[in-house]
């Protein structure tokens, strides 16, 4: 499976529309997660708000081809939405294994650190996902580097923004 794990930052241009236009665009382009979620493979969306300065969204995409990767971006960037997500990060990857916890830590190159007991690891080719408490992996963040989201439903992830 090919996995891609998209980070984006809110312009902060965005905040200066109207409270009115802001939800229109939240849930055009919640709609089109929610729309994607259904589809072949996955896509789960995580909240980095408040856990990572360069980055606020993270979109976790896993498929058999990356022509779905392909497709999924083309279509995000038809969204008016987009226009106020600067991408800060992506990564690709092949990997076994589907998103399942509460929080993720992404290690984009790895990690050499021993692993804590109790998370569940996903690995790729170059880069690892840990699932599990988000307190313990703070802690690997903290000490390792990488980014920590919580995951939410597509609109949760946008009205944190």
């Amino acid at each position: 499976m090919v996995w891609g794990f998209a980070l984006f930052r809110l312009l902060p241009e965005f905040r200066r529309l109207e409270a009115e236009h802001q939800e229109h665009l939240k849930e055009e382009f919640a709609a089109l997660l929610a729309r994607w979620q259904e589809r072949e493979g996955f896509l789960a969306v995580y909240s980095l708000v408040g856990l990572a300065a360069e980055a606020d969204l993270l979109l976790w995409q896993g498929a058999e081809s990356p022509k779905a990767l392909q497709a999924f971006r083309r279509e995000a960037n038809r969204t008016r939405f987009l226009g106020y997500l600067e991408p800060t990060g992506l990564y690709l990857d092949r990997g076994e294994g589907l998103p399942q916890g509460e929080a993720l830590a992404l290690f984009p190159y790895g990690l050499e650190a021993a692993l804590p007991e109790g998370l569940r690891v996903l690995r790729g080719e170059n880069l690892l996902a840990l699932e599990g408490p988000l307190e313990a992996l703070l802690s690997l963040v903290l000490r390792e580097g990488g980014y920590l989201g919580v995951r939410r439903t597509p609109r949760e992830a946008l009205d944190e923004l």
